[in-house]
């Protein structure tokens, strides 16, 4: 038989354009597991920051209301003794 039918497999040879393909493939990947990490990282120091946020703004919250309430330490500036320098 003088006819070859020789797959590239079956030379020993691979398909270029399929690993090339899939080549770029596992780079996109790469890549995009690269991002989702790197913005998993920017959430979680973001909702660290805004519980901060949140709390610091619930603390002024309930100074203000003590203050309005009239449960403050602050004295009206009549009440006030003057300071020593007078």
């Amino acid at each position: 038989m003088s006819h070859t039918d020789e797959s590239p497999a079956a030379s020993g040879g691979t398909d270029t354009g399929a690993q090339q393909r899939i080549d770029e493939l596992e780079m996109r990947v790469a890549f995009m597991e690269d991002t989702i990490d790197s913005l998993n990282s920017q959430l979680a120091s973001l909702t660290q920051d805004f519980s901060l946020a949140r709390r610091a703004m619930q603390m002024m919250n309930q100074r203000l209301e003590q203050m309005q309430s009239g449960d403050a330490v602050v004295k009206d500036s009549s009440e006030e003794t003057p300071p020593p320098h007078y």
